[in-house]
């Protein structure tokens, strides 16, 4: 797993638990699935933040059961567990007070929520044979443009590799699209001596 990715889903379990009642007094008397330090997570804290850092439904019910997943779901699990562990230890030496702490806390919420609005825009459905048709009469328009005609091969030929070139795509423009809302929406302005080279 991506280090972003396993960062991303670190801290979406752990607000996954938050949101879903752990460390709370709840009224939750189902079966217990694991105990750390005495805080109990049950079957339904457990699903309930499987179907919040799922993000699909279908996803998260093929995850809660199908047999073949029983590891999947018992490291999901795991790793829940030592998250709520490594947040009680941290609390305990007061890192949670620790200026460099939050600073980073931020920062990897901050990746966490653009990537998950980022995410939100990403068109799931496969692309259409007409859609394809017209990413490659771009990217073509391009090399043309460029003059590089022959660069690119014929349309049939390359069709296969299309659909993973226009996902990627679709990510990039997500992505541009959520950064130029951000910008429109919370306008930045820099002291002269402190504005970055490529800044918001």
């Amino acid at each position: 797993m991506e280090m972003g990715k396993a960062l991303r889903i670190a801290i979406l379990g752990v607000l996954a638990l938050g949101l879903a009642g752990c460390g709370k007094v709840s009224k939750d008397n189902g079966k217990v699935l694991a105990t750390v330090g005495g805080e109990k997570i049950t079957e339904k804290t457990f699903i309930e933040a499987v179907n919040l850092v799922m993000g699909d439904e279908a996803k998260a019910k093929d995850m809660l059961t199908n047999d073949t997943m029983h590891e999947q779901r018992n490291q999901f699990l795991g790793t829940l567990v030592n998250q709520r562990a490594m947040l009680k230890w941290a609390k305990d030496q007061g890192l949670d007070k620790d200026p460099k702490v939050q600073i980073e806390i931020t920062s990897a919420l901050a990746n966490a929520y653009f990537q998950i609005m980022a995410d939100r825009l990403v068109v799931k459905a496969e692309p259409t044979d007409v859609q394809l048709k017209g990413f490659y009469d771009e990217i073509a328009a391009q090399a043309k443009a460029g003059n590089q005609p022959g660069a690119i091969p014929p349309f049939e030929q390359v069709k296969a590799q299309l659909p993973a070139a226009w996902k990627r795509k679709q990510v990039q423009v997500a992505r541009e699209s959520v950064l130029a809302q951000l910008n429109q929406k919370y306008p930045v302005v820099f002291a002269p001596e402190y504005r970055p080279m490529q800044g918001p």
